[in-house]
This record gives C-alpha cells, structure tokens and sequence, in this order.
C-alpha cells in the first residue's frame, strides 16, 4: 500500500475509533439520572392512563370544586381522577396539613399545622363536628352539633387550669 492511501486508511479508522468511542460516551450520558428537576406539576399515573397522584406548585382545582386558596403539595386521586386526599401548604393562610376528602368532596378528616399549631379536625356534611387542637398553649376538644355550631368545648391551658364550657345541665327529675 502507497503511503497516502495507508493514511487515508489509518485516518479513517480513527475516526471511525472516535467515533465508536463518542457514541458509546453519549449513551452513557443519556442513561445517566438527571442531578435535579424542576417542574410546576408531576402526575403519576395508574396502568390505565390515569393520574392518581400529582405534585403540583399550585394544585389545581378538584374535579367539578373550586379551591378556596391557591394549594402547594401532593393530591391524591380515585380511579375516576377525583381528589380524595392530599398533602398541601396553604401558604396564604398559614396552614399545612394532611387531608383525605369525602365523596362529596370535603375534607372530611385533616391533620395540620394551623399557624404553626397543631390541628385534627373531623367533618361531616361539609361541617366541622370534632376539632382537636393546641393554641397559644391551649389543649382543647370542641364538639360541634350537626349544623357545625360548637357545643362543647374541653380545655387545659399550659399551666394544668382545665376549663368546661357549653355543657347543657341534665333536665331536672320530676
């Protein structure tokens, strides 16, 4: 072989042994987990196409409902892709919380911070009936009647000082 045709050869197969190598790199790159991701909103989806859980900065609204504040977290979804549930910070109005929702579509049990303080609230017909909670040092249990107005209300403040309030007096015997 002439020596310009043995370095036309000798070039052309090394860069055809870049080549090869370039690719196999660029593979291995692309293969590689990405360091960070920055997104508004992730769904995950069941094996039939449908989100069941999503992250999102801002949540949107459930299906058919309106939220009240703008929602921060994760939603929970049923397999028809209604809110059943979420984790979310309500940064507007200072709460994070827990919360699984009701077929109807209202919190029907939650578990937060309300300011910074700690909350469980039960609700029934879109109506608190049970709130536990500590504010300010307070510890107290409230019981609401079915239209959501507080009849009895438990309390013991820092200091160990309990306090009753709204206890309706047994009816006198006759």
């Amino acid at each position: 072989m002439s020596n310009p045709l043995r370095r036309l050869v000798m070039v052309a197969a090394g860069s055809c042994a870049v080549a090869s190598l370039g690719a196999c790199a660029g593979v291995t790159a692309a293969t590689q987990p990405a360091s960070a991701l920055s997104v508004r909103e992730l769904n995950i989806v069941d094996e039939h196409g449908q989100t069941r859980l999503r992250i999102g900065a801002p949540l949107p609204d459930p299906k058919g409902l309106k939220r009240a504040v703008k929602a921060v977290g994760l939603q929970f979804m049923d397999p028809d892709g209604h809110e059943i549930g979420g984790l979310a910070m309500l940064d507007s109005i200072g709460i994070t919380g827990l919360c699984f929702d009701s077929k109807e579509g209202y919190e029907a049990m939650c578990m937060g911070l309300i300011n910074g303080e700690p909350n469980l609230t039960f609700r029934h017909d879109w109506k608190e009936r049970i709130v536990l909670g500590v504010e300010k040092g307070v510890a107290s249990v409230v019981l609401h009647d079915a239209q959501g107005t507080p009849r009895l209300r438990l309390e013991v403040d820092k200091d160990g000082r309990t306090r009753v309030e709204g206890v309706t007096p047994a009816p006198a015997s006759r």
